[in-house]
């Protein structure tokens, strides 16, 4: 054993397969018999080690379990802001068209407000040129009123 070696060991870390074990603070004998056959439903060992390694191995399992609710988060929480970008993009197109949709409602209720404002000036210029008509009338049988009733005299 080198000094590497003497290192990883102090660092709780490995290079076999074990390394897993190794980081939870499990041995490899705690998870197997000692002997290899069970009898009774119980290892050959003793109620001692099953119990020791009771917490060990719940612990190993908490841990597992957590590490892959992470990664399935991970991996979720990326399809879940894909979702949510293209929720935005469909977004932001509806929003696009309804402002494309305003626009042109706009853009035509100013032409029709343009029209309506020519027309009212046309209009007042009618009714301008009316009154003046009907003043000149007015003034004109006036007028020949007048010259009638010299006419008459």
């Amino acid at each position: 054993m080198g000094l590497e070696d003497s290192g990883r060991r102090r660092e709780g870390t490995s290079r076999g397969p074990h390394s897993i074990l190794h980081a939870a603070g499990l041995r490899s004998s705690a998870l197997r018999p000692s002997r290899g056959f069970l009898e009774g439903g119980r290892g050959v060992d003793g109620p001692e080690e099953a119990q020791a390694a009771g917490p060990r191995l719940e612990e190993l399992k908490r841990r597992l379990v957590r590490a892959f609710q992470r990664a399935v988060l991970r991996g979720s929480s990326r399809r879940l802001r894909e979702e949510a970008a293209a929720r935005e993009a469909q977004s932001r197109a509806r929003v696009e068209s309804a402002l494309a949709g305003l626009r042109a409602e706009l853009l035509e209720m100013r032409f029709q407000n343009r029209q309506l404002a020519r027309t009212l000036l046309d209009l007042n210029m009618k009714m301008q040129q009316l009154k003046k008509e009907d003043e000149m009338e007015t003034a004109s049988e006036l007028q020949s009123s007048e010259d009638n009733a010299q006419n008459l005299e």
